[in-house]
């Protein structure tokens, strides 16, 4: 039996590489072109009974639920970052709470066994004020990496009246 010849060998070979080359590349992920952005505001929480429930406000007094919603977003095209994984921060007192954020573009359950509403592009985490807060502004941020191994930060702005307040 004959061996092939290595132009043979090298002809078959590249018609192998050139037949798998595009599923081979369709199996790994193409970094974006723009940056991870984060936005978030805060909202009270509560049951889809209460007639405040996903109310834009920043002032919460305590046993009262804060809601994070963020949306993590490539930067280019502007779309969701599915990917993300996004953490709250809530620095007060000399403690930081790390609240991770829950995405809501799948369906989820909520504790009672009720269905959340599906937000494409938006994540949650809920933070209930302690019966020993303090009065005052609370440091709060959120952050979040995807797999693209992008970073990004959220911190509110626009100073001390748009910041995480607790009042009596």
């Amino acid at each position: 039996m004959r061996k092939p010849s290595a132009a043979v060998v090298l002809l078959t070979f590249g018609i192998f590489i050139v037949m798998l080359g595009p599923s081979l590349a369709a199996g790994q992920a193409t970094q974006p072109a723009g940056k991870l952005v984060l936005f978030a505001d805060l909202n009270a929480f509560g049951p889809g009974s209460d007639p405040n429930s996903c109310t834009l406000r920043n002032r919460y007094k305590k046993g009262e639920t804060v809601g994070f919603r963020v949306y993590a977003v490539d930067g280019a095209s502007a779309k969701p970052e599915v990917s993300a994984q996004v953490v709250v921060h809530v620095n007060f007192g000399g403690k930081t709470y790390d609240l991770p954020a829950l995405y809501r573009g799948i369906p989820q359950k909520t504790p009672n066994g009720g269905t959340m509403p599906v937000h494409e592009g938006m994540w949650t985490a809920k933070w209930i004020v302690p019966a020993d807060a303090p009065t005052g502004t609370v440091d709060i941020s959120a952050t979040a990496k995807d797999k693209y191994g992008r970073a990004a930060e959220w911190k509110p702005n626009g100073g001390e009246p748009s910041f995480l307040t607790i009042v009596p």
